[in-house]
């Protein structure tokens, strides 16, 4: 399993798909927060604080982490590597799992460095802008909680996208349609069906950071954060599960 880590680190090193998803991280992250300090009025910055810009920024990293595992995956089905792969190592569950905890690493690091980069560009535009930023709200109990919370949310993110890139292998595919389903299919589920939408993967995944969503001034639907964890815990698990079973019966050359 450590040559297996170590093979997996050196492909990220060594091709431009985890550079590629750290420029976009930073990129999609700090544009957002950026025009939010420009055109937003010095009231409503004021009123709402660093924190929301920092939320705003960070709030897509999750979803580049979900296309950056399922690309580590489907990549090397596209180019033929994943033959060598498992050549070295036959026991196929190996490979995977290890794409799923490096993906999961990566994903947590990735936004871990763009959240920083975020709170230096909001303590930056506050102070172009001679507006007085209460860096206390950056720093209390909630707010650290909710950013581990977000960090944890985007390696899950990570280790899904390997997890259905290793069952659906068509990068094309695999891509939009996940994309399709996490961003819209799954949305008018919820808003139909609260009671079924709930349960589905991304909207676990989004309950691992909110807890129960409120539909109305007194009604409330959803998991709590544990609840909310393991299921996507079990998402990831049933998935490679059976990404692994099948890849057992397909020809991978």
């Amino acid at each position: 399993m450590k040559d297996l880590l170590s093979a997996e680190v050196l492909k990220l090193r060594s091709t431009r798909t985890a550079l590629g998803l750290f420029i976009a991280a930073l990129l999609v992250s700090i544009v957002p927060a950026i025009l939010v300090l420009v055109f937003v009025p010095a009231g409503g910055l004021e009123e709402n604080g660093a924190p929301l810009t920092v939320l705003l920024g960070a709030s897509i990293v999750p979803t580049l982490g979900l296309v950056f595992g399922i690309l580590s995956m489907t990549n090397e089905y596209r180019h033929g590597t994943i033959t060598y792969s498992y050549l070295v190592t036959p026991k196929r569950w190996q490979v995977i799992a290890v794409k799923l905890v490096v993906c999961f690493v990566v994903g947590v690091v990735v936004l871990a460095v763009a959240g920083a980069l975020l709170v230096l560009v909001a303590l930056v535009g506050y102070q172009v802008r001679g507006l007085d930023m209460d860096t206390g709200s950056i720093l209390t109990v909630q707010a650290v909680k909710t950013v581990a919370l977000i960090l944890v949310t985007a390696g899950l993110m990570a280790s899904f996208g390997v997890a259905l890139g290793a069952l659906v292998r068509n990068q094309p595919v695999a891509v939009a349609g996940t994309l399709i389903w996490a961003l819209a299919v799954e949305s008018i589920i919820f808003g139909l069906k609260p009671a079924v939408g709930q349960y589905l993967p991304f909207s676990a995944m989004e309950q691992v950071v909110s807890g129960a969503l409120t539909m109305g001034p007194e009604s409330e639907v959803g998991l709590d954060r544990p609840e909310a964890f393991l299921l996507s815990l079990a998402y990831i698990a049933v998935t490679s599960v059976v990404a692994v079973s099948t890849s057992m019966r397909r020809d991978v050359t």
